[in-house]
């Protein structure tokens, strides 16, 4: 079938070692003639992240006969936030060693969604065409595919959305603990298919245990592709794994309530563990977790000790990793105290493992990180007890405290266990007993709301549709907390959104008990430079809020914890520049050196097509030419509305030297030599205006207007489908719309084309809700036309959106003239008009 290198040889050469074999199925996967399958049934321990990467990336990269039919771009998405660094680490060797061997490699991006303003994040959408790796938990990525992207500034969330729905291969891992993330998984892929996309995209749910009717929604109804690997030859590796077993036992009757019972599990643990080894200890809340971390420290046992869960900062989760993961053998060992974050994709291993009981399936899950490689001679121990039990009324058996679980749930595995007492069982024994499970009730994401999420404006109290429902649990919806040491009595107006390295998760309600204590919690201002006090309504899944340091809250050791008062240190931050998210600023306007409008306009343009060319096999199913092209002009035009005296004001203030009169720029120099001019003033509002303002002949003979106009009006993400005017704009004589006032007017000038822009009085007519006074059809309306287009809908036109945005991004960061003096700007234009 004509390949390059084979997928054995492919397998070695990204571990970097002869004697790795890949296993039989993973072989399957990469060499069937058809797509990967939507459903792939492995044993937990039976290399699924090999599985979910490394065939996909040979059959783009390495087999002819399926590189072109390969979404170009994988998108691996986890239930917990530990995994993703582990993850990603793992994926990012095979990488390093397959560009030593091939340097195409080297093209490959590797992006991880953990939240946070980080400068590398726009890295895999600078280049639409490149292959990429994206790996992020549910909330991080399926937040995004929903276009209300956790800690991404609300004008980024277009971009992503129309990146993640273009041209990709999804693979779901762990789905056992996704929630109601399963079904919107499922149901994108419907949506993505009842719409239509700019390239052909899949999804892979990988699972030991999942029931196939869980995947089937209103939109995703069809029988699934199934690939089982203990249907192909185990081998030697991954037969040993397979069999290795693990012998069920009881630990004695813990006391209910949860001091006695962390004090009692902690002396368990204690008498249960071996020196030399790893013993892991799994719990089903972080409250309860921390207690029996705590006890274990009171009377600390011959082991070091570890406490790990989901709520820590990236800088302490990874140190913590590391220490769950090195190797325990010198020593006393190693006594690891975890919630459900050990439960899936952690690739760790144990002599002795202790569980409370769980689901059926989590307990499967669980039971894989003992004895997972069948090391032990003779099996490992698994112990396991019932959590805590709650007090019952008269005549009523007491129940165990379930959360974040069903009661019905834990005591059909009780029984299970119960029957299966001393016995030894390998993993795969334990995924086929059939164990009832309740089947939760979740919120589906249905057509209508997938078709309002479109629109990114808040509504008129300034609140945003709350995606959590469709991603997590209700009692298992995070926030992002940073702390600064703030040394007024609230942060200064300039100070930087928190980076990623800061975030630590926590819960809504928790972070929202802080207000009722008159704790100082902050939140970035949404339409202006600065902070406010936070209220109960900032605080919402994905956002991000600022904490004093100096009053605690966090521990490096135990992580988020509230009732601290322990001043907490900072994370060292890198070199830090303007936020982005406000909705006056431009910062993409001052990139430090000076560029005419007319060099701009042409290196956005030659970006899009260069992105087009490149595309081309991609996009030639998902677009006619008369949309590629329209989308090739939209670029030319995208900022003319920087001719507006307002904008030019401000660039040539950020000179440092006089511009020639006449000459329009597009770029200068630093934001904070400029003026402040007009609130809220949004340039590409004017080009929207100007494109179809009925004086204006650029557009005359174009079929694609609206789209062209659109793809201008929103290349900035602030003013897209609903625009409305801002603070006290309403109440202005003469009426504006985010800084562009009735009236204004733009100067005659010549594009790079040669095409003439003639002077231009603007109004706001077309941006009145509902048809304007000259008959016109009103903004909203066009674009609304536009995205119920059969021939575009949401996942096209966004990613229609995107390629002029990322197109724009490059140009912005070309090589200009090296100085902001007279004499560059003019160089600039002469070289602007000669193109």
């Amino acid at each position: 079938m004509g390949t390059g290198k084979g997928f054995g040889d492919f397998v070695r050469c990204a571990f970097g070692k002869r004697d790795t074999e890949p296993y039989a199925y993973q072989r399957a996967l990469a060499e069937r003639r058809g797509p990967l399958p939507q459903l792939l049934r492995a044993p937990t321990g039976a290399g699924k992240t090999v599985a979910a990467v490394l065939p996909w990336l040979w059959r783009l990269m390495e087999n002819r006969a399926t590189a072109d039919s390969t979404p170009h771009r994988l998108v691996y998405v986890l239930p917990m936030r530990t995994l993703v660094s582990q993850v990603k680490d793992e994926v990012g060797k095979w990488l390093k060693n397959l560009a030593e061997a091939d340097s195409r490699y080297g093209d490959v991006e590797l992006q991880v969604f953990m939240g946070g303003a980080e400068r590398d994040d726009d890295a895999w959408q600078l280049r639409p065409e490149a292959p990429a790796i994206l790996i992020g938990t549910q909330d991080m990525i399926l937040s995004r595919a929903l276009m209300r992207g956790y800690a991404e500034s609300r004008a980024r969330w277009p971009v992503s959305f129309g990146l993640l729905h273009f041209g990709t291969q999804w693979v779901f891992d762990e789905t056992q603990l996704m929630g109601p993330a399963l079904g919107t998984s499922a149901q994108l892929q419907g949506l993505r298919e009842v719409f239509g996309t700019a390239s052909p995209t899949a999804s892979m749910w990988m699972s030991a245990t999942l029931d196939e009717s869980e995947l089937r929604t209103s939109d995703h109804r069809g029988a699934l592709d199934e690939l089982n690997a203990l249907s192909f030859p185990a081998g030697e590796a991954l037969g040993q794994r397979l069999r290795g077993t693990r012998l069920i036992e009881r630990v004695p009757q813990l006391p209910d309530e949860a001091k006695g019972y962390a004090q009692g599990l902690a002396s368990v643990l204690s008498e249960a563990h071996e020196p030399g080894t790893r013993t892991l200890a799994v719990l089903n809340t972080v409250e309860r977790a921390t207690q029996v971390y705590e006890a274990l420290r009171k009377s600390p046992p011959e082991a070091e000790l570890v406490l790990l869960h989901s709520r820590f900062r990236p800088v302490e989760r990874e140190e913590i990793l590391r220490r769950v993961l090195c190797d325990p053998s010198e020593g006393p060992g190693l006594i690891v105290v975890a919630t459900q974050v050990l439960e899936a994709g952690v690739d760790v291993t144990s002599r002795t493992l202790f569980t409370e009981t769980t689901p059926w399936s989590s307990f499967v899950q669980r039971c894989g990180r003992c004895n997972r490689e069948g090391e032990v001679a003779g099996g490992g121990r698994v112990l396991w007890h019932p959590p805590p039990r709650r007090k019952a009324g008269p005549g009523r058996e007491p129940e165990p405290v379930a959360a974040p679980y069903e009661v019905s749930d834990l005591l059909a595995t009780e029984e299970e266990l119960s029957a299966l007492e001393g016995q030894a069982l390998t993993a795969r024994e334990l995924g086929e007993r059939p164990v009832a499970q309740v089947r939760p009730i979740h919120a589906l994401l249905r057509r209508r709301d997938l078709v309002q999420l479109f629109d990114t404006a808040p509504d008129l109290t300034g609140a945003d549709l709350d995606v959590g429902p469709w991603i997590r649990d209700g009692d298992d919806r995070t926030v992002f907390v940073a702390w600064r040491e703030l040394k007024a009595a609230m942060p200064e107006a300039d100070m930087a959104a928190p980076v990623r390295s800061e975030l630590c998760p926590a819960p809504v309600g928790e972070v929202r008990g802080l207000l009722t204590k008159q704790r100082r919690v902050w939140v970035k201002q949404r339409m202006e430079r600065g902070w406010r006090r936070a209220y109960g309504e900032d605080v919402v899944p994905g956002s991000v809020v600022v904490l004093d340091a100096g009053e605690g809250g966090y521990s490096s050791v135990l992580g988020w914890r509230p009732s601290s008062k322990a001043a907490v240190s900072e994370v060292p931050r890198g070199a830090e520049g303007p936020g982005a998210g406000d909705l006056g600023s431009d910062r993409r306007s001052f990139t430090g050196q000076p560029m005419t409008l007319e060099r701009h306009l042409t290196d956005v343009e030659e970006a899009v097509a260069e992105s087009v060319r490149r595309l081309s096999s991609r996009l030639s199913a998902g677009f006619s030419p008369a949309l590629l092209d329209a989308t090739r002009i939209a670029s030319r035009y995208h900022d003319l509305g920087k001719c507006h005296e307002e904008i030019q004001e401000r660039l040539r203030a950020a000179c440092t030297s006089p511009v020639e009169d006449g000459v329009l720029l597009a770029k200068s120099g630093n934001p904070s030599a400029t003026s402040q001019g007009r609130k809220f003033f949004r340039h590409e509002v004017v080009s929207a205006l100007m494109l179809l303002h009925p004086n204006n002949p650029l557009l005359e003979s174009v079929e694609e207007r609206d789209l062209i106009a659109y793809l201008a009006c929103a290349h900035h993400g602030k003013a897209r489908v609903t625009v409305r005017a801002v603070g006290d704009e309403g109440f202005a004589s003469p009426p504006r719309l985010l800084g562009v006032e009735e009236g204004d007017s733009t100067p005659e000038f010549t594009l790079p084309s040669g095409e003439r822009v003639p002077e231009l009085k603007l109004s706001l007519d077309l941006f009145r809700f509902g048809t304007g006074p000259d008959g016109r059809e009103g903004w909203t309306q066009r674009v609304l036309r536009l995205r119920d287009r059969e021939d575009l809908g949401p996942f096209r036109l966004a990613f229609l959106e995107a390629l002029v945005r990322t197109s724009d991004w490059r140009a912005s960061r070309l090589e200009p003239p090296s100085d902001t003096s007279a004499a560059s700007v003019s160089a600039s234009h002469e070289a602007g008009s000669a193109a």
